[in-house]
């Protein structure tokens, strides 16, 4: 079922439900939308109500007026709860998903069942930030084509690089149909206000599941380290996989989050 949320300023968020049962809601990565859930919903929503939506300014979600916030980021999903009439869910989020889950998770946890995060860490290094920094300037020099290209070597790993061989134009030409070029400018302007994580993760109270990569360039060990600790979470740390761990091994990370899940 699909899902049009009215917000303010001006703005509207895309979402869709699928099954029913617990409420599990997918946060997506920055580039990313509802379409990048689509096999582990259909994975899901045999055992829960699973909900995927697309942050303001991604996907088929609109842009608006006004800068974007972590904060806002949290308002816009406790809105969408609220109109799905879902009073607590399992949060799960990749990425900037994850940051966005961290921050409800702490802001909101009567409505946190469970945070499940992926490919996030309790702060940003100064590799990390460069990376961010090189991107926004990318996409304002180059648009979205030449965003997706240059983003392909940082956040994809070897071996799913090797694997993909010649086959990457379908990627960029997937992310360029589903993000909008100044959506993605305001969220990436975004992230340089949003607080270190290290603040929500000391304030969250619900059991948490940590799926981290050794090969990611964007969160160090150390880094996630300190975040599994902040949050008491169960962690796991993989090789294997660069930053995208949901696409690049996809099978194994449904059953760890299955059977995180399960308790």
């Amino acid at each position: 079922m699909q899902h049009s949320i009215a917000r303010p300023g001006g703005y509207t968020l895309y979402a869709e439900s699928h099954g029913e049962g617990a409420a599990l809601v997918f946060l997506n990565g920055l580039s990313q939308s509802t379409a990048n859930w689509m096999s582990h919903t259909r994975a899901f929503r045999d055992r829960f109500r699973v909900v995927v939506y697309d942050a303001r300014g991604q996907g088929r979600s609109t842009l608006g007026q006004g800068p974007i916030s972590l904060a806002g980021h949290v308002g816009d999903l406790r809105a969408l709860l609220d109109d799905l009439h879902i009073e607590t869910a399992h949060i799960c989020g990749f990425s900037h998903g994850a940051r966005v889950a961290l921050a409800f998770a702490a802001a909101a946890p009567e409505m946190t069942s469970t945070l499940i995060l992926t490919s996030t860490g309790a702060d940003a290094d100064g590799r990390r930030r460069a990376i961010i920094e090189s991107w926004r300037h990318i996409l304002r020099l180059g648009g979205v084509e030449a965003l997706a290209w240059a983003s392909i070597p940082t956040i994809l790993g070897a071996r799913f690089l090797g694997e993909l061989d010649g086959q990457l134009e379908p990627l960029v030409r997937a992310t360029v149909q589903r993000n909008q070029p100044d959506g993605l400018v305001a969220l990436l302007e975004g992230m340089t206000g949003y607080p270190p994580a290290d603040l929500d993760a000391a304030a969250v109270t619900a059991r948490a599941l940590l799926i981290t990569s050794l090969e990611d360039p964007l969160v160090s060990a150390e880094s996630a380290t300190r975040l599994a600790s902040l949050l008491r979470a169960h962690h796991e740390a993989w090789s294997g996989a660069g930053h995208t761990i949901p696409i690049e091994l996809p099978e194994r990370w449904r059953t760890t989050v299955a059977t995180f899940l399960e308790g």
